[in-house]
């Protein structure tokens, strides 16, 4: 991603066409999340969501920021736990680049605030059969060709969408002009190489191998032509074809493609530790409900014996 430049540049990457006033200062913090941090834009637009439910809750009650304006907020919403937990932690990473980076004297807000326990959610995600009938429900877009692939390419290789949408030329790795890997950047910054499967495999050569810093996802036709799709419109645009095709399409985002891969991989026997490091998980413990979801289906599959 090349570095904006102004702070519309930065609203444009955002996929924000006009902030409202709460967002407007902090468009320095909005760059340092997306250029040091290597946050997604997605991340970063729900961060910045949550600070701007902040700085407006402060300015409507009158509060100073502080753990009773928290306190006040929390019960105002009566958030679900997991909820909760996020808005924390935009609060929490706020305050520290405010004192860290911006040596301000800033004092976190939620010091001293409980983290509620939200356990654990099992990740739903389809079946090869389901995954079939989505891919056939693309057959009524103009993009058809290019959400197809993209879908494919994540279910092969569990990639996050705006991995694969920041794929170009030069990050495939071939080995006798075949496509064996890709080089990808991931959260934090951090590089990563990912075997591509047979599926993941079959996309590239489908589509053609760019060159160099040319993109490999772009729209193929219109006006767009030669542009990379925002995360936003393939979340959409699968979100449509999972209904057409009578799916539930909470179990189609392509998030969810990321989660068959990992589980499916747990299941043929994959190391933990192998899965952790194709994912670009930072802790095993985040890899660990990849393999509860796998005994969930094995307990499933055993429920369906006849009672004798």
């Amino acid at each position: 991603m090349a570095p904006p430049k102004t702070p519309a540049a930065i609203w444009k990457t955002l996929g924000i066409k006009k902030p409202e006033k709460a967002l407007e200062g902090l468009t320095p913090y909005a760059e340092y999340l997306l250029l040091e941090r290597g946050y997604s834009a997605r991340g970063v637009r729900r961060y910045l969501q949550d600070l701007a439910l902040w700085h407006r809750f402060l300015e409507e009650e009158g509060f100073p920021s502080g753990p009773e304006a928290v306190r006040a907020l929390l019960l105002a919403k009566r958030w679900a736990p997991r909820r909760v937990q996020g808005f924390l932690a935009a609060l929490r990473g706020y305050y520290r680049y405010l004192r860290e980076v911006q040596g301000e004297e800033a004092l976190d807000p939620t010091e001293g605030i409980g983290r509620p326990k939200a356990g654990r959610r099992l990740p739903l995600h389809p079946n090869p059969e389901e995954l079939k009938r989505f891919l056939q429900a693309f057959g009524e877009e103009k993009e058809a060709a290019l959400l197809e692939a993209l879908a494919r390419f994540l279910y092969g290789t569990g990639l996050r969408i705006s991995e694969a949408l920041s794929l170009k030329g030069r990050n495939v790795v071939l080995e006798g002009g075949h496509p064996v890997a890709v080089r990808v950047v991931g959260k934090g910054n951090k590089e990563r190489l990912v075997p591509l499967s047979r599926t993941a495999q079959g996309v590239l050569l489908g589509l053609g191998l760019p060159q160099g810093n040319v993109p490999i996802f772009t729209f193929r036709e219109g006006r767009r032509r030669g542009h990379i799709p925002s995360a936003r419109w393939v979340e959409a645009k699968f979100r449509e074809a999972a209904l057409r095709a009578g799916l539930d399409p909470r179990r189609f985002t392509p998030h969810k493609l990321r989660h068959a891969y990992a589980t499916l991989l747990v299941e043929q026997g994959v190391e933990l530790d192998a899965v952790k490091d194709l994912l670009g998980h930072e802790s095993i413990a985040t890899t660990q409900i990849y393999l509860h979801a796998s005994r969930e289906r094995l307990k499933e599959a055993a429920s369906r014996l006849p009672d004798l």
